[in-house]
């Protein structure tokens, strides 16, 4: 059965809830037909206030390994050199491994 995770392209904006696959991943053109342009999410830890990347493989955004994707609201990543909290999104990228395309 799948599950819903709530995602969005800004904190302020209202989220929209994406379905997981079985396993609990969420396909990358799952969250690319509502976020074009999309090529990651991230999370706010509620313990670090820090932004946590969520690990993308093969094509697969899979899960936080410790908790699942819990309630957070998750937040797109864009590819297309935006700027991230003051970061550029290239050290966004290096920092959740994903490759710069």
């Amino acid at each position: 059965m799948a599950q819903y995770v709530r995602v969005t392209e800004d904190e302020s904006l209202p989220a929209i809830e994406l379905p997981t696959e079985s396993d609990g991943a969420i396909l990358l053109s799952t969250l690319q037909a509502q976020f074009p342009g999309a090529c990651g999410l991230r999370y706010k830890n509620p313990e670090t206030d820090s932004w946590r990347g969520i690990r993308l493989l093969e094509n697969m955004l899979c899960p936080p390994a410790d908790e699942g994707w819990g309630c957070h609201l998750y937040v797109v990543v864009q590819k297309n050199g935006k700027q991230v909290d003051g970061i550029s999104l290239s050290a966004v990228l290096l920092h959740v491994m994903i490759p710069y395309m």
